[in-house]
C-alpha cells in the first residue's frame, strides 16, 4: 500500500511524553527512540524533525498513525493537523482502536512490552495497512456537541452502574422487593420513600392496611390507580423477606440511602446535560429529529459522532462500519456459522447512540416495529439485543439519507399480514 514516497510514522502517546518511531515505507526505520513531551513545544520539535526528514529524502506523504486512548492524543492530532510546518506534505493522521493494535501485537510474536516495541507496533501495523481508521480531521464544527454528549454516554454508564449496585443493597434490605415489585420503578419518588422511610420492612408489616394504603396515596400524589394493590404487595414483600440482624440492617441502610442520594445526583446532572445538548442543537439543523422518537438529545449524539458524511462519501455502509455494526463471518468448507460476533471496532459512541435510538423508533414506527419483532422471532438466544442492533443497523440507512437530503422523515405503509 505504500511506497519510498510515503513516511510513516507511529506514536505511543502518554499523558507527558510521546514516544515516536519513522519508517519509510518499505519499513526501513529512519528515527527511533524518539521521546518528545505531549504539549505544544514537544509537538512542534517533532513537527521540525519530521519535515526535515521528509524535505532530505523526498518524501510527498506523511502518515502518522497512534491509538486513540482517552483524550491524550485528540490535542496532539489537531496540533499536528494545523502546523503550517506540514502544510508542504499530504499529512494523513490515523487514530487507532487500542483493540486493534493489542490483537495486532500477538501476530508480531513474543515481544516485550516497552514504549520503544509499542511504538513499533504502532508503526507496523499502520504499514500493515489494511483496514486503517478513517483518516483524523479536526471538524471543530463538532467538537463542541460531541464533547457534550460524550459525557452524557459517561453519565449514563456511571447511572447504570450505581443502579446495579443499589439493587444489590435493596435485596440485603428487602430480598423480595425487585421479585414481585410493588412499584413500576424501583427507583421511583415513592419507591425510595419507601427504602428511605421504612429500613425495616418489619414496620410495614406491622402497620394498618389503610393507614399504609392512605401513606402509598399521598406519596404517590394521587396517581396510583390502586393504591390498595400496592399497599399489599408492599405487605406481602414484608412478610416474605429474608431478615438480617439490626447492626448489618443498619448499615445496609446507610449504604442504600447514600447510593440512592447518589442516583439523584446524577439524574439531576444528566437532565442538565441533555438541556445543554438541546441548546447546541440549535446550531445543526436537521430533520432526524422529524424521525418518531428521537429527540434532539439521540439527533445530537448520532450528529457529533458522524460529523461530516463527506469523509464517508455518503455512504452508509461506511457509517455502519464505523459504528461497529458489522458482523464477521465464519466459514469452512460446507459449514456457515449461523451466529457470528458483532464486530467491535468502531465508534462505541456512535453505536451506543444509534441502538438507543432504535428502541425508541421501534416503539414509535410500525415499520421499525414490524422489522424488530421479525429479527427477535428468528433465532432463541439473544434475541433483544440481536433484534435491536439489527434495528439500529436498519436505522443507519435512513439517518444517512435523512442527513444528506434534509428531507423530512416519511413513515411508510407496512403490510398486514392478514390480509390475502
Amino acid at each position: 500500500m505504500f511506497s519510498t514516497t510515503d513516511l510513516l510514522v507511529g506514536v505511543d502517546i502518554h499523558r507527558r511524553t510521546n514516544v515516536v518511531q519513522v519508517m519509510d515505507g518499505t519499513g526501513q526505520v529512519l528515527l527511533t527512540r524518539l521521546r518528545v513531551a505531549n504539549n505544544r513545544s514537544g509537538t512542534a520539535s517533532l513537527v521540525n524533525q519530521l519535515a526535515q526528514t521528509a524535505r532530505a529524502s523526498g518524501f510527498d506523504h506523511i502518515h502518522v498513525a497512534a491509538e486513540a486512548t482517552g483524550n491524550y492524543w485528540l490535542p496532539f492530532f489537531c496540533e499536528l493537523e494545523q502546523s503550517p510546518v506540514l502544510a508542504d506534505w499530504s499529512l494523513s493522521l490515523y487514530p487507532f482502536n487500542p483493540k486493534v493494535i493489542h490483537n495486532f501485537r500477538k501476530s508480531l510474536g513474543d515481544w516485550n512490552k516497552t514504549d520503544e516495541l509499542d511504538t513499533a507496533v504502532i508503526s507496523e501495523r499502520l504499514r500493515f495497512g489494511r483496514e486503517l481508521p478513517y483518516p483524523f480531521h479536526m471538524e471543530d464544527r463538532y467538537l463542541p456537541l460531541r464533547t457534550l454528549t460524550r459525557h452524557r454516554y459517561h453519565l449514563v454508564g456511571e447511572l447504570v452502574r450505581v443502579k446495579s449496585h443499589a439493587l444489590a443493597l435493596v435485596y440485603l434490605q428487602a430480598s423480595e422487593y425487585t421479585a414481585h415489585p410493588a412499584f413500576s420503578d424501583v427507583f421511583g419518588k415513592t419507591s425510595q420513600a419507601v427504602l428511605k422511610e421504612f429500613p425495616a420492612l418489619e414496620t410495614v408489616a406491622a402497620m394498618p392496611f389503610d393507614d399504609l394504603v392512605e401513606w402509598l396515596d399521598v406519596k404517590g400524589k394521587r396517581r396510583f390507580s390502586q393504591p390498595e394493590e400496592n399497599a399489599r404487595r408492599l405487605q406481602q414483600i414484608a412478610e416474605e423477606s429474608y431478615r438480617l440482624p439490626n447492626e448489618w440492617l443498619a448499615s445496609v441502610n446507610t449504604a442504600l440511602s447514600l447510593s440512592l442520594r447518589h442516583i439523584t445526583v446524577l439524574q439531576q446532572l444528566l437532565a442538565r446535560v441533555n438541556s445543554a445538548i438541546a441548546d447546541q442543537m440549535t446550531h445543526y439543523p436537521n430533520s432526524l429529529t422529524t424521525i418518531p422518537g428521537i429527540g434532539p438529545v439521540f439527533a445530537a449524539g448520532i450528529i457529533a459522532e458522524i460529523g461530516d458524511l463527506a469523509r464517508f462519501d455518503f455512504n452508509q455502509a461506511k457509517v455502519a462500519s464505523f459504528a461497529g455494526l458489522k458482523w464477521s463471518k465464519h466459514q469452512s468448507a460446507d459449514f456457515t456459522a449461523e451466529e457470528t460476533r458483532l464486530k467491535r471496532t468502531g465508534s462505541r459512541f456512535l453505536r451506543y447512540y444509534l441502538c438507543e435510538a432504535a428502541q425508541l423508533v421501534r416503539l414509535h414506527d410500525a415499520e421499525y416495529a414490524a422489522f424488530y419483532q421479525k429479527k427477535f422471532n428468528e433465532v432463541r438466544h439473544h434475541r433483544h439485543k440481536r433484534a435491536i442492533t439489527l434495528t439500529a443497523r436498519k436505522l443507519v440507512r435512513l439517518v444517512v439519507r435523512l442527513l444528506t437530503t434534509n428531507e423530512p422523515f416519511r413513515a411508510r405503509q407496512v403490510p398486514n399480514e392478514n390480509n390475502v
